[in-house]
């Protein structure tokens, strides 16, 4: 089998102590069976602190301390079962984060999640072509799908990511055209017609505000207890934010390379289920609203570095990306809500 990943992700390395927004602190950390297992034969005094700060039967999970902080998160933020007993000793959905996978036949495809801040900085930051990079892995199985579908979403999502790279075609009117050409594509797949059609560049539509996006925000399940304030806040500035110029220079750059993410990250979800214009909704959607942050930003500090803007995609990415039941609410408000019309997204940028 064949892992696949954007060539950026070997840049990753976990900063750590440095990291404002620690993966260790305000998560349920679940233990997969081998780490459990292993746990429980660790002796010794560190194998005692181990077991008493574990807790369920069929899933077994780490007590979390005072403000929601991992047991083993040590006053300099460092990772104690690390420092114990070696990285290779961590569960694997601490191993794993910020990373992602999705499997196919013969493929496991992946990446570094938005959510992380340093993943966030890597993302934002590229200015070479989006590129892959590929090693052996040992085999896994894969849900079944239909293999002319894959192909031709294969395809389509090769031909998105070099759309949205075109740096001669404004990111607005890139977005635009992508939108117009998901829906032609979702049709066609939902009569079981895989032919491929081009991008065509599409009228540019009116101009449309953000504030019923980030009002029908409000009503998802907040994962941090500082979101639902903040975006309240960004909700009142939006008549001054939306003045703002965020898609020029590298504040561009920094919402392309997001929506490339988007794209990589939930586009070939649809071989599994035939569903793909949610997820073309859900990047435009998302690159709309981290502008709008990005705008906030600008109006309450004049520029923004990379470091911050890296913040402000992952604070959105952890409160819609990490919660499946916002993921799902996003997906039906795609096709239910007027102000997630194709039409209207495009409007946002």
């Amino acid at each position: 089998m064949i892992l696949r990943m954007p060539g950026y992700c070997r840049e990753f390395r976990c900063i750590a102590d440095k990291c404002n927004d620690s993966c260790c602190i305000g998560w349920e950390i679940d233990i997969d069976s081998d780490t459990a297992e292993l746990y429980e034969k660790t002796e010794g005094e560190f194998g005692e602190r181990l077991r008493k700060n574990i807790t369920g039967t069929q899933v077994r999970s780490f007590i979390l301390g005072e403000k929601e902080r991992c047991p083993f998160l040590n006053e300099r933020n460092l990772c104690d079962i690390i420092i114990n007993m070696g990285e290779e000793s961590l569960c694997q959905i601490c191993s794993d984060h910020p990373r992602y996978y999705e499997w196919f036949e013969g493929v496991k495809e992946g990446g570094t999640g938005l959510c992380c801040e340093e993943a966030a900085r890597i993302i934002l930051s590229q200015t070479k072509p989006f590129s892959l990079w590929e090693r052996e892995v040992p085999d896994e199985a894969c849900d079944e799908y239909d293999s002319e579908l894959y192909d031709f979403l294969f395809d389509a999502r090769g031909k998105i990511i070099a759309h949205l790279e075109n740096g001669e075609i404004p990111l607005r009117q890139c977005i635009c055209n992508i939108l117009s050409y998901e829906e032609k594509l979702q049709e066609y797949a939902d009569n079981g017609d895989y032919t491929y059609t081009e991008i065509l560049s599409v009228p540019l539509s009116g101009s449309t505000s953000i504030r019923p996006v980030l009002e029908f925000m409000l009503e998802l399940e907040p994962i941090d207890e500082k979101w639902i304030p903040y975006l309240k806040k960004c909700i009142k500035l939006t008549d001054e934010a939306e003045k703002q110029d965020c898609i020029s220079g590298e504040y561009e750059q920094y919402l392309r390379n997001t929506a490339v993410y988007f794209v990589w990250r939930y586009f070939m979800k649809g071989v599994f289920d035939g569903e793909f214009l949610s997820r073309v909704k859900l990047m435009a959607v998302s690159v709309a609203v981290i502008k709008h942050l990005f705008a906030c930003g600008q109006l309450e500090k004049g520029s923004l570095s990379l470091e911050e803007c890296a913040l402000l995609a992952k604070n959105y990415s952890k409160e819609v990306e990490y919660c499946e039941e916002n993921l799902e609410a996003l997906a039906d408000a795609s096709y239910e809500k007027e102000y997630f019309s194709g039409e209207y997204i495009a409007g946002l940028l």
